[in-house]
């Protein structure tokens, strides 16, 4: 791998930065969402819970880029009556890690997003993983990218689409004992 990861990115309407120790506390939650935490991967036990935030900062340690915190940078609408998403608030992560829970992909480096499920249906998730995927392209030089979705994960699979990803394959999720989608995108040719 060559280039660096940076300690953060900006969109239109999220800050995507490396990981404080107080985000493993709302991580936690998100990831305990019974709706987010529906079509994962991997099971999320307690142990996994708790582990999450260290897995993360560890990736990130290890090869110089990983899944990033994404925060709010200003307040975000929701349609109709509901609340404000305030700025600052904490929503999830979105970033490239090699998922070695899977043996067979363990080598090919994984975008990846998860959001609270206050976040979802605005467009938060894309903006996020477009923003990773590029960075992944460009400063990272990474030569492709694939994301492991679950079949059922129709919001995922948009995601996935509109980053310009197809389904390759399906492979044996063993953590699951079922298949699962591998999404892959070759990086773009140089100019």
């Amino acid at each position: 791998m060559t280039g660096a990861g940076a300690a953060e990115l900006r969109t239109a309407r999220l800050l995507l930065r490396r990981w404080r120790p107080g985000d493993a506390a709302p991580m936690r939650a998100i990831n305990r969402h019974p709706e987010v935490a529906r079509y994962l991967n991997r099971p999320i036990g307690e142990a996994a819970l708790a582990g999450f935030h260290a897995y993360v900062v560890e990736h990130w340690e290890r090869h110089g880029f990983g899944p990033w915190a994404l925060e709010a940078r200003a307040a975000i609408a929701h349609a109709g009556a509901a609340p404000a998403i305030p700025p600052g608030t904490f929503l999830g992560f979105a970033g490239v890690a090699f998922p070695t829970y899977l043996p067979a992909l363990a080598e090919r480096p994984e975008i990846g997003w998860r959001l609270a499920r206050s976040a979802w249906g605005k467009g938060l998730a894309t903006e996020a993983a477009l923003a990773a995927r590029d960075h992944a392209f460009d400063a990272l030089v990474l030569p492709e990218l694939v994301a492991i979705i679950h079949p059922e994960n129709d919001r995922s699979q948009r995601v996935a689409a509109k980053l310009g990803m197809r389904v390759e394959r399906q492979v044996q999720n063993p953590l699951l004992r079922r298949f699962v989608d591998v999404w892959a995108l070759a990086a773009p040719a140089a100019a």
